[in-house]
Order: structure tokens, then C-alpha cells, then sequence
């Protein structure tokens, strides 16, 4: 029982992870049509290169393969441009239904 609900608890983060990186990645992409002179690229390889990471290991994290380190995952964040604070939120303000969706959309 016990094992069942950290499993449980584990994919949640997991999930809540993917999701906040991948909201960040889309607030990016936006941005980076806003804001003249934004030289940050929010593809897989420009997060990869700006966080000195493999594109496999962007792409890894972000289609929920791993779960990253915490160096990782901070190497991620900060490689979009955003900080742990930006990334706190969206994880933070991940809904139960987006975590049902996501589920059901990858099992």
C-alpha cells in the first residue's frame, strides 16, 4: 500500500514537472515573438545548448523518460531564461485535471 502511494506520489511530480517545463518552453516561444533582441532559442537543441545539456536529455526530461536531477532540472529552467521562481509557479499551479489529462493522453 505504502509503495503504491509513493509510486503515485512519484508520477505526480514527474508529471507536474513535464508540464511546468513544457508551459515554460511555450511561455518562451511567445516571448521570443514579443520581445526584439531575445536571443534565447526555445526548441529542445537551443535549451540543450544554452543549458550545456544533450538534446536527448531535453528531450528525455521533457516526453517524461527521467526524471531529472536537481542540477538538471535547474539547468533546464535557467536555459530557457527563466528562474526556479518562474518554474515554482507553473509546477505549483498545475491543476489535478491537467495531471488526469496528461495521464490518460500517456498511458
Amino acid at each position: 500500500m505504502l509503495i503504491a502511494l509513493v509510486n503515485t506520489e512519484e508520477t505526480i511530480y514527474k508529471i507536474k514537472i513535464i508540464l511546468s517545463l513544457k508551459k515554460l518552453l511555450e511561455s518562451g516561444k511567445k516571448l521570443q515573438k514579443e520581445i526584439k533582441g531575445n536571443k534565447i532559442m526555445y526548441s529542445y537543441h537551443g535549451v540543450a545548448s544554452n543549458a550545456l545539456l544533450r538534446k536527448a536529455t531535453i528531450n528525455d526530461t521533457l516526453n517524461g523518460h527521467t526524471s531529472p536531477k536537481a542540477v538538471t532540472l535547474i539547468s533546464i529552467v535557467e536555459g530557457m531564461g527563466f528562474t526556479m521562481t518562474d518554474f515554482s509557479k507553473e509546477f505549483d499551479n498545475i491543476s489535478e485535471d491537467e495531471i488526469k489529462i496528461y495521464s490518460q493522453e500517456h498511458t
